[in-house]
């Protein structure tokens, strides 16, 4: 047991850090958090964790969250949570799964808004990708903003322009100003 323990005692360190940051965040956002909430952003750092892995699955709205990150911070009352260099993926039950990159996210577990920001990329398994330099994802009201340039291309048509709005749930897509539409015209020949 002892030669066994010290073989492979990286890996149980590893996996009681994980199990950590896991019953901390799920804590995070149920909002049980032991003192007091505060509503400002500078509540003061909580805990600093790097090279991140956390996944997330919710019944209720049968969506799988998976977030790796260099760094994520949480606030000392657990209501915000700060993460750097990420690749957040999305998997509904019944829609294509999406996955974002970007340099910088924030997470407010009490109003469900989620921006992130610096090259904000993001690609679908039906085969779109998009691209802009920031937007926020209001979890409650499923909708998903910017006023940045966006390009969004994939196998029927390309669309740049400036500002989007996106309903998750009704899937409508609205491009604000400034709209280029590139319809692909080899695969309406076919």
């Amino acid at each position: 047991m002892k030669k066994i323990l010290q073989k492979h005692w990286p890996l149980l360190g590893i996996g009681a850090l994980i199990l950590f940051v896991a019953v901390h965040v799920y804590l995070a956002q149920r909002g049980l958090s032991s003192g007091s909430a505060s509503s400002e952003k500078g509540a003061g750092e909580g805990i600093r964790l790097e090279d991140i892995h956390y996944t997330h699955s919710d019944p209720d709205t049968k969506v799988t969250w998976l977030l790796d990150a260099v760094e994520v911070t949480f606030s000392k009352d657990k209501r915000f949570m700060s993460f750097r260099h990420f690749r957040l993926q999305v998997q509904p039950q019944d829609k294509p799964h999406v996955e974002l990159t970007g340099e910088k996210g924030d997470y407010d577990t009490e109003t469900g808004e989620l921006a992130m920001q610096g090259g904000l990329k993001g690609k679908t398994d039906n085969g779109y990708t998009f691209e802009t330099e920031s937007a926020v994802y209001n979890q409650k009201k499923g909708d998903l903003q910017t006023h940045e340039p966006v390009l969004i291309s994939g196998p029927l048509f390309s669309i740049k322009g400036r500002g989007l709005s996106f309903n998750v749930n009704r899937e409508i897509l609205k491009i604000h100003s400034e709209v280029t539409t590139f319809i692909k015209s080899e695969i309406w020949m076919s």
